[in-house]
């Protein structure tokens, strides 16, 4: 992965290249290399690699016989978050304040949005039909784009909100980590293992997911979920932080992340983890026990 990183940071073509292949595929990545890009040249240069990627990939979609609208609408989300999370990382050089800032920000801008624009309700209805769309051109059965048919917007708008919000968190890291493996100015693992949100924004969200479940709002239900996909990120975190601590056995981490990728125990996972974030705001379950006598 050193090679890798040290390839794409040789060429800045190289990056805007697998930025635009990997959009679709893996957003993630995508969103990761704007992030390395950010940490290694800085802001202006990530605005000029954010928008080439953007024209790529608006070009790849109608090559494919895609919208501009419905391209730029998956795209740009996941394109831009990446550049300014990187950038927030550059500014901060913390990756504790970058993901704060990165969820939170991302928490405040979907407010924003979907209070103040009025259509902004029917993005849901607009992207699953794009979605659709894309499956059928896949070669999914009909059996799977029926069921996938009956998901309501407002679910599919949840849905893709806290895909989203973890597909910037992942990149903030990922990216993070491929800067880490070509400088000596940073150290990833101690940086992952100090990750979270932060006393007062850990009381914010704390206090949004109690709202959400309690109030029949589709807006604070959306901002809810995101609060705890905040919290998910900080429960690795800690789980990585007693493993390195405790000396666990590797097999433990394995068996939590399969936890995690596995379809039917996915939620599960997630609101295990993301209760652990949220206990370690105030429980502090990094603090170091004292030695026995």
């Amino acid at each position: 992965m050193r090679s890798f990183a040290g390839w794409v940071s040789h060429r800045p073509y190289r990056l805007i290249l697998l930025t635009v292949g990997f959009v679709r595929l893996l957003a993630p990545v995508s969103a990761a290399l704007l992030v390395f890009d950010a940490l290694r040249r800085g802001p202006a240069a990530v605005a000029v690699s954010t928008t080439a990627s953007m024209l790529g990939v608006v070009l790849l979609g109608l090559l494919i016989g895609s919208g501009m609208t419905e391209t730029l609408g998956l795209s740009a989300p996941v394109l831009v978050g990446g550049a300014a999370s990187g950038v927030l990382l550059w500014w901060s050089r913390s990756l504790s304040l970058a993901y704060q800032g990165t969820v939170v920000g991302f928490i405040v801008l979907t407010l924003v949005i979907f209070t103040v624009v009025p259509e902004a309700n029917r993005i849901g209805e607009i992207l699953r039909d794009e979605v659709l769309f894309l499956l059928q051109t896949g070669g999914a059965e009909e059996a799977q784009l029926a069921r996938f048919a009956e998901i309501s917007p407002a679910e599919f708008v949840r849905f893709l909100l806290m895909t989203l919000l973890v597909s910037l968190v992942a990149a903030l890291i990922l990216g993070f980590w491929w800067y880490a493996l070509i400088t000596d100015r940073v150290r990833f693992a101690s940086e992952f293992r100090a990750l979270k949100l932060g006393r007062v924004a850990g009381i914010g969200l704390m206090v949004l997911v109690v709202v959400g479940q309690l109030v029949e709002v589709e807006v604070l239900r959306n901002l809810a979920s995101l609060a705890i996909v905040g919290f998910l990120f900080q429960g690795l975190a800690v789980m990585h932080a007693r493993s390195h601590g405790d000396k666990w056995p590797r097999a433990v981490i394995v068996l939590v992340y399969i936890v995690l990728l596995n379809p039917w125990t996915m939620g599960v996972g997630l609101m295990a983890l993301s209760a652990v974030g949220l206990l370690d705001n105030v429980f502090e379950l990094r603090a170091r026990r004292k030695p026995r006598d």
